[in-house]
């Protein structure tokens, strides 16, 4: 198993390479944003989901009631259908939150659940690749309650990419005329660039907290 260091740091690299990518094609943000989110949610969620097998596979490992280290498919699929209505739902959360700050109703419709797919990728989807579905989990980390590393690591990354995604929400009225300046491209850029941040802070408190723990040990 992965630190948790490492961990984002591959997503950072994961993240960038990605962008780059798409710098280098014809579907970039800046052209074709509703091509370019739902291309970015599909390969990172793959990301994201590559990790969850991780964290399965550890449980696996030492769970009582797995045979020969084969998982129980059970609870497999039906932590996989909570966690898919959960995703569902905060797609359905975040188009509603960006309606309600002054996002388009009638037009702008795939624009606006790109934007909000976004959302769900890079917020949703972390928590329950690491936290599975248990929904008071969850609270706890909204409540700004964690009660380990990797709760610390959601809350911080949320909060990156919630505030990242707000602050790119101000340069859309002002009157520059930039082709970047039209929806929803300020607020994915404020997302990734959010996101990409809490990472690297996660990161940083990740080794932090390992080198604490050793000076303590030795």
């Amino acid at each position: 198993m992965r630190s948790l260091a490492n961990v984002c740091l591959s997503r950072v690299a994961a993240l960038l390479s990605l962008c780059l990518l798409s710098n280098l094609t014809s579907w970039s943000l800046l052209l074709k944003p509703t091509v370019f989110l739902r291309y970015f949610c599909v390969a990172y969620g793959a990301v994201q989901f590559h990790l969850k097998v991780d964290v399965q596979k550890k449980n696996n490992a030492t769970n009582a009631g797995a045979v020969s280290g084969r998982p129980v498919r059970g609870w497999k699929i039906s932590s996989f259908v909570k966690g898919f209505l959960f995703f569902l739902l905060s797609i359905l959360s975040f188009h509603i939150i960006a309606v309600l700050y002054g996002a388009p109703l009638q037009e702008d419709t795939e624009e606006t659940f790109s934007w909000a797919l976004l959302m769900a990728t890079l917020t949703a989807l972390p928590c329950w690749c690491m936290l599975g579905s248990r929904l008071e989990t969850w609270v706890a980390v909204v409540l700004n309650r964690p009660e380990s590393e990797n709760e610390s690591f959601l809350q911080t990354t949320v909060l990156c990419t919630v505030v990242g995604a707000w602050l790119g929400a101000f340069p859309i009225p002002l009157d520059w005329d930039r082709p970047w300046q039209v929806w929803p491209i300020p607020c994915s850029i404020g997302a990734l660039l959010g996101h990409t941040v809490g990472l690297v802070l996660s990161a940083i408190q990740s080794k932090r907290h390992r080198l604490d723990t050793k000076s303590k040990m030795v």
